[in-house]
């Protein structure tokens, strides 16, 4: 029996006597210069470059927005570059392959080529991954024409480039820009490992850089040209030991309710999306290596107009027009009941922080004053709002950082508050504590659990994909199977889920959906599908993907839950049923 060469990637590589030499390309490529396009198919299969690399040449899934001329190019080599020390350090290098061989080689290639384009965050995506020893890159191509005929010359000239870098990367050179990388990943998840030992939910170096160069949003440009570096007072100085990395010193959020306060634009909103990005990993010089969140922080927002599940809102509102509290479901949800529902579902989906701005909040659901609860009287029994509960949150392990800058109701519910002043952190609790007395702290309260209850199929129906449109990132289209109820395209509404989309990363989000509701088979613990999903990605981005349908990245698992929570499944509160 014949043996693979390349055995953690069958799902590429035909059998090993269908792999032809570089020769007969170039052969294929002279024959067939000037013939029609159905000459390309001549082309197609894999291609021995060297002894340590091959190039497979296939036709991707067609859909509608497939270009006919469109082919996929695997490049498997045995790399260069090390052995991965972790699954966290294989993504970093395989990011780091994207970001820079690869994007060199795309700059100016001999043909229409692209793959996908690494943003801020370093995440693992199908573009470049790592089986075993060997390295792959996934790249589209366009096959060019010469006037009525097709242009081979064009493709070899690429064959070409694409040998070179193989040859680059297969080389044992010294690469420090590679080394920087793997050492700022792994000192930046060393720093997030760090926090709960040391009662922390989220960490800010010192000489941090948090502006963004184009306003701030995750999908930006690097640091701001002339943003000032995080410096920071005596009092919020906490220092942490990160073994082999040494000690770090900035900024640490302490567990419970932390308020971040302060006049307009001097940066409280810009600390809570640095917060936001911290869960993910970030490349040297991205200004923002020294931030670390916990895993599961969650931004919630109001989102008015969004579907919402059965959901136990009872904690919020003892009553609810024409529907009971503790099994709310609507199609078009206000703005309270949607940040409710967000709420709970985050937290019975495993988050223990929340991320709230009171810009983006519901101000009716996030505080009423006293002088209106006086004014609405009896109509506002058993409404109970968010900044009420979020002590008794703290005290069940829920923690939470809210930006503040109109009401001084978020001190009273704060453990300790910080005001930001020119873009500096201060620690001002003693200050507010003058103001305003701090409320009792409250008894813990139960948590909220949820169930995810629909059958395995509910998305994927018996495929083990979802024919996708992404035209529009935050605002996807998916076509859900018979057995879903709704035979047809349904689309779906992110754009106030807490997450700035790019094309991969929703179409990561949206199949990582389908293989959750997999994993559940009909019934388990919101929380615990978590832990079942890390399973999942643990194999690696194509676990995802496995026919290499289309490009994704992998996507956190709260963004998975704001996924599943929008469509139409069948997700219960408190009892199974």
């Amino acid at each position: 029996m014949n043996t693979h060469p390349f055995p953690d990637v069958e799902s590429i590589l035909p059998a090993v006597e269908d792999i032809r030499p570089s020769n007969r390309l170039r052969s294929e490529l002279r024959r067939i210069d000037g013939w029609g396009s159905l000459a390309w198919k001549e082309i197609l299969g894999a291609w021995r470059l060297s002894a340590q690399a091959i190039i497979v040449i296939c036709v991707p899934e067609q859909d509608d927005d497939t270009d006919a001329d469109e082919r996929l190019a695997f490049l498997v080599i045995e790399h260069g570059l090390g052995k991965p020390a972790s699954g966290g350090d294989a993504v970093a290098m395989a990011d780091w392959v994207l970001r820079g061989p690869v994007s060199a080689l795309l700059a100016k290639p001999a043909i229409h080529a692209w793959t996908l384009r690494p943003g801020q965050a370093v995440r693992a995506t199908n573009a470049c991954w790592f089986a075993d020893h060997q390295l792959v890159v996934r790249l589209h191509l366009t096959l060019p024409y010469a006037g009525m005929g097709i242009d081979p010359r064009r493709v070899g000239r690429f064959i070409a480039q694409v040998s070179r870098l193989a040859d680059a990367l297969v080389a044992a050179t010294p690469r420090p820009g590679l080394a920087a990388q793997r050492r700022s990943v792994a000192k930046q998840q060393a720093l997030r490992a760090a926090l709960p030992a040391n009662g922390l939910v989220a960490f800010i170096s010192e000489g941090a850089v948090l502006p963004r160069a184009s306003g701030g949003g995750l999908s930006d440009g690097g640091p701001a040209a002339h943003a000032t570096p995080i410096r920071l007072p005596a009092r919020l100085r906490t220092t942490l030991s990160l073994g082999r990395f040494g000690t770090v010193r900035g900024w640490g959020l302490r567990e419970g309710v932390t308020a971040i306060t302060g006049s307009p634009y001097h940066g409280k909103s810009t600390v809570l999306q640095a917060l936001q990005a911290g869960v993910d990993d970030h490349p040297p010089g991205d200004g923002r290596e020294g931030i670390a969140t916990i895993s599961g922080a969650l931004l919630v927002q109001a989102e008015d107009g969004r579907p919402v599940n059965s959901t136990d809102l009872s904690l919020f509102f003892a009553t609810l027009p024409g529907t009971d509290p503790q099994t709310f479901a609507t199609a078009r949800a206000s703005g309270a009941t949607s940040m409710a529902a967000s709420v709970v579902q985050g937290i019975a989906a495993g988050s223990r922080l929340l991320l709230i701005d009171e810009d983006s909040a519901a101000s009716n659901f996030l505080l009423i004053d006293p002088v209106m609860r006086k004014l609405l009287g009896p109509t506002l029994r058993g409404t109970t709002t968010l900044l009420e509960v979020l002590p008794a949150f703290a005290a069940a392990g829920v923690s939470t950082i809210l930006v503040a800058g109109s009401s001084g109701h978020s001190l009273a519910v704060a453990d300790r508050v910080v005001q930001m002043d020119q873009w500096q952190p201060h620690d001002v609790t003693t200050r507010a504590r003058r103001l305003v007395r701090r409320l009792p702290l409250p008894d813990p309260l139960k948590l909220p659990r949820r169930w995810f209850a629909d059958v395995p199929d509910a998305l994927f129906g018996p495929r083990h994909f979802a024919p996708l449109d992404l035209r529009e990132p935050e605002r996807p289209r998916m076509k859900l199977p018979v057995a879903n109820g709704i035979d047809g395209w349904h689309r779906l509404d992110l754009r106030r889920s807490g997450w700035v989309l790019d094309e991969a990363l929703t179409a990561g989000a949206l199949l990582a959906a389908g293989w959750v509701c997999r994993l559940a088979d009909g019934g388990v613990e919101m929380a615990a599908l978590e832990s079942a999903y890390a399973r999942l990605i643990a194999n690696g981005p194509t676990a995802l993907d496995p026919f290499h349908s289309r490009m994704l990245t992998v996507p956190p698992w709260q963004l998975v839950v704001s996924v599943l929570e929008r469509m139409h499944l069948k997700i219960v509160s408190d009892v199974y049923s």
